[in-house]
């Protein structure tokens, strides 16, 4: 609590001044407070506000590279197809988790600064390549190169969205006090998944392309075995 009164009796954030004193006047205390302008639930949700909107534009582009055939054998256009639409369905999936993952974490914060807006918007550049990506895998996906350059782009964002997580619980930085460890230890551990997957498949790319598209498939039973492991005490 501070006192404070101007030198005519009236309130001031400078402090008790010596004429209030002279004059017998003693004002209502002036709280003290350590509310930051930045410290508000409103800015944080104008920042997931704007992330679920380039989450939501990404996913959409996704269905550009599924063209309807043109003229000829519709089977055989169908079967030409099936690369675009595996890689759309894995691009879908992913983005999905990472949305959801996205949600879980701004649920949790209560406070932004610039390296929560700056490690977002990282995180959303990643997202935003998905659908480059995920042509690039669909038209060339018989090519080293264009698996290497997906399982890459995956991997940066999924490691970029777990160091967003880190940052904003590790401290207490940017979530509230009652947030657990095992949370955030939960939460880390969950978002290393999808980046630790899509690099480890890249040590099958040696025996084919095909191989490593298969590998990034245990995503979701390696993402069961740290819910079984962890979830029961991290997630809530």
């Amino acid at each position: 609590m501070r006192w404070g009164c101007c030198l005519d009796g009236r309130v001031c954030e400078q402090g008790f001044d010596a004429g209030c004193a002279k004059k017998g006047v003693m004002q209502e205390a002036i709280p003290e407070t350590n509310e930051s302008p930045l410290d508000q639930s409103l800015e944080v949700a104008r920042i997931a506000t704007f992330s679920d909107g380039v989450f939501a534009i990404a996913i959409t582009l996704l269905a550009l590279q599924l063209q309807v055939p043109g003229s000829g054998d519709l089977g055989d256009n169908l079967q030409a197809l099936l690369p675009n639409v595996l890689s759309f369905l894995i691009s879908f999936a992913v983005i999905g988790s990472f949305w959801v993952t996205h949600h879980r974490l701004f649920a949790r914060i209560v406070r932004y600064n610039a390296g929560l807006i700056w490690l977002n918007m990282l995180v959303l550049l990643f997202i935003v390549l998905m659908p480059f990506t995920a042509s690039l895998i669909g038209e060339h996906g018989d090519q080293p190169l264009a698996v290497v350059i997906y399982a890459l782009s995956i991997a940066a964002a999924g490691l970029a969205s777990t160091g967003m997580a880190a940052y904003a619980f590790v401290g207490h930085r940017l979530c509230s006090d009652d947030v657990p460890p095992d949370f955030v230890r939960f939460s880390i551990a969950r978002g290393l998944v999808v980046p630790g997957v899509f690099l480890a498949s890249l040590l099958l790319l040696p025996l084919g392309s095909d191989y490593t598209m298969y590998g990034w498939l245990v995503t979701p039973v390696v993402q069961r075995v740290v819910q079984w492991r962890l979830g029961s005490r991290g997630e809530a």
